[in-house]
């Protein structure tokens, strides 16, 4: 198979060819992405050795984490529109070295507050950058094969993710902090070779638009017209309150729980189930169309979530506390190999599927801060992550539940006006 770099005046709907080198770089950077949210567990239990004098610092060090979640979340859909504007390849390449830059600068921060700027707000900025750019990158090269190309792209982030918490562990026990964010920036720094392949065709004259009318197209607000997308954002803005609790926590939560084990033992088995579920899950939404809408995968995510974390706590036994962690990562890769089904399928048109999924993201941002961060200080509070987990699990099982009814509520509402249509259809036309 003969690689050629495409030129900007040729179609890159091929399906083949220098695509498939884009499908891995971009697995490479959604493997970052990913694999960097879910690492920051042992980042936790590190930074809360080293601070362990300083006032409030749990609540300090959870609020970091989330903060980068947060701000990662926040300018998704900046991000989404500078990729409208631009293309792909500068966004993604702004982000990366922004991302990297802020991880070495990690390495020689000697106060915890400061980590508020280089991690909390620097590197989460540079990820919104480079998510919004992996994202969109992909249609531009897959017609046919895009669903295979989305496979194989988790396949190889999936990797990344497994493997990284794995080298995060062996690193801080075998160094210090500093060195770990210095192997973590060289990991971060590939992504700026990656983004590189993101080459995408120059908008021809019948597609330029002015500033003003390219903003107001890419901001795409008539989706806010959908009411199942403003259910799925209301779901959605409750239950991640609770869902980032684990993933931000838990490693401190198993440290003390179980302190004869490795926390990144937790992190791996995590990281691994959601591979798992990401690459063996994705094609069900394709399966199960005709019988179950997309949008209520992420109603059985919360459902379980929910469920599963309001139990965490009453694992005393070790094996019952990891059977726990592999149905919270496996429901975890659900929830991520649907986000873009579900804003494509609520959307209707590849064009608002984007800002969709943009949206949803920033719907989760303010509430993805507060739910880290609010943990920590209930551990301040009551030296126990207990009602952490009871809240985190009540607000998933809350957002389950407005899914589930919210959708029905607005599907049975459709069908009775259709009805009521057509009945006074049918009199009208009974009449003459």
């Amino acid at each position: 198979m003969k690689l050629k770099f495409p030129k900007p005046s040729e179609s890159y709907h091929s399906d083949s060819g220098w695509a498939w080198i884009v499908c891995i770089t971009s697995g490479y950077c959604f493997g970052i992405l990913i694999g960097m949210l879910n690492n920051y567990a042992l980042i936790y239990v590190e930074l809360e050795r080293l601070y362990d004098q300083t006032e409030n610092h749990v609540t300090y060090i959870g609020w970091i984490g989330s903060m980068a979640i947060g701000v990662q979340y926040i300018f998704c859909v900046l991000g989404s529109l500078l990729v409208d504007l631009y293309n792909p390849l500068k966004i993604g390449l702004l982000g990366s070295i922004l991302s990297t830059l802020s991880l070495i600068l990690c390495a020689f921060v000697n106060n915890l507050k400061l980590y508020f700027l280089t991690y909390g707000l620097l590197f989460g900025l540079g990820q919104a950058f480079l998510l919004a750019a992996t994202l969109s990158i992909l249609p531009y090269y897959f017609n046919k094969k895009l669903s295979l190309a989305n496979g194989i792209m988790n396949l190889f982030g999936s990797v990344i993710i497994v493997i990284l918490p794995i080298l995060t562990s062996i690193i801080i026990e075998k160094y210090n902090i500093k060195m770990t964010f210095i192997f973590l920036t060289a990991l971060n720094s590939v992504s700026i070779l990656s983004v590189l392949t993101y080459k995408t065709p120059q908008k021809t004259k019948n597609e330029e638009h002015s500033l003003k009318e390219q903003i107001k197209i890419s901001l795409g607000t008539e989706i806010f017209k959908n009411k199942k997308f403003l259910i799925w954002c209301l779901s959605n803005f409750i239950g991640k309150f609770g869902y980032f609790i684990p993933i931000i926590n838990i490693a401190h939560y198993g440290k003390l729980t179980f302190p004869d084990k490795q926390p990144f033992v937790i992190g791996v088995v995590f990281s691994a189930c959601a591979a798992v579920a990401g690459i063996v899950l994705g094609k069900l939404g394709d399966l199960t169309i005709k019988k179950m809408a997309h949008v209520h995968y992420h109603t059985l995510v919360y459902l379980v979530y929910g469920i599963v974390q309001f139990f965490i706590p009453f694992a005393k036994e070790y094996w019952a506390f990891m059977l726990e962690i592999v149905i919270l990562g496996l429901i975890d890769g659900i929830l991520l190999s649907f986000i873009v089904p579900i804003a494509f399928s609520l959307a209707g048109c590849s064009r608002l599927a984007n800002q969709a999924a943009a949206y949803y993201h920033i719907t989760m941002s303010i509430t993805s801060i507060l739910g880290p961060t609010i943990a920590g200080r209930i551990f301040e509070v009551y030296n126990s992550y207990d009602y952490a987990f009871y809240s985190g699990g009540l607000s998933c099982l809350v957002a389950g539940l407005i899914l589930l009814f919210g959708i029905k509520l607005v599907d049975s509402l459709k069908t009775k006006k259709v009805a009521d249509e057509t009945n006074k259809k049918a009199s009208i036309e009974e009449k003459f």
